[in-house]
């Protein structure tokens, strides 16, 4: 029993990394601190003399013996559709009443969706230049997706009704 013990463990510890066995077995020692890179000044130009050009130095000379810093790198964000449908949602809470407005004249579905996307009103109607004005009072306060359709190009905009 003893053996299989050992043999199981020192297996584990044969397949951990050197660097786990080591911290493991000594506490770790703190690194030696590198000495600051000295550089010369250039020295001063005589008047009327010629400057010579200066060797390039990389940017990051000290850091050229060290392993580069991990960057983490944003999500890529979708670029916008320039084919999307602009939509304008302006609320009048005194009167309960949702003016939408379209940036397309022409026959346009507008539905108001909750949140969780289930329509709670929709109207087919003829957009024009001017604002569709949608009667609101009877949902409850929240946040509710105004999606429009008009043809193959649609749109959507949060909106929250108090």
């Amino acid at each position: 029993m003893k053996i299989l013990f050992f043999i199981l463990c020192g297996g584990l510890l044969a397949l951990a990394p050197a660097t786990t066995r080591a911290q493991s077995k000594a506490p770790a020692a703190k690194p030696a601190a590198k000495a600051p890179l000295k550089t010369a000044a250039p020295k001063p130009a005589a008047p009327g003399a010629a400057v010579p050009k200066a060797a390039a130095a990389p940017a990051n000379a000290a850091a050229d013996d060290e392993a580069p810093a991990h960057v983490a790198l944003a999500p890529a964000t979708p670029a916008a559709d320039p084919t999307a449908l602009k939509i304008k949602a302006e609320i009048n809470p005194t009167t309960k009443q949702l003016a939408v407005r379209t940036d397309v004249p022409g026959p346009t579905t507008i539905e108001v969706n909750d949140a969780t996307g289930r329509p709670v009103l929709t109207r087919n109607v003829m957009a024009s230049n001017k604002a569709i004005d949608l009667n609101v009072s009877q949902l409850p306060a929240g946040y509710y997706v105004v999606h429009c359709t008009a043809g193959l190009r649609s749109g959507m905009r949060r909106v929250h009704l108090d």
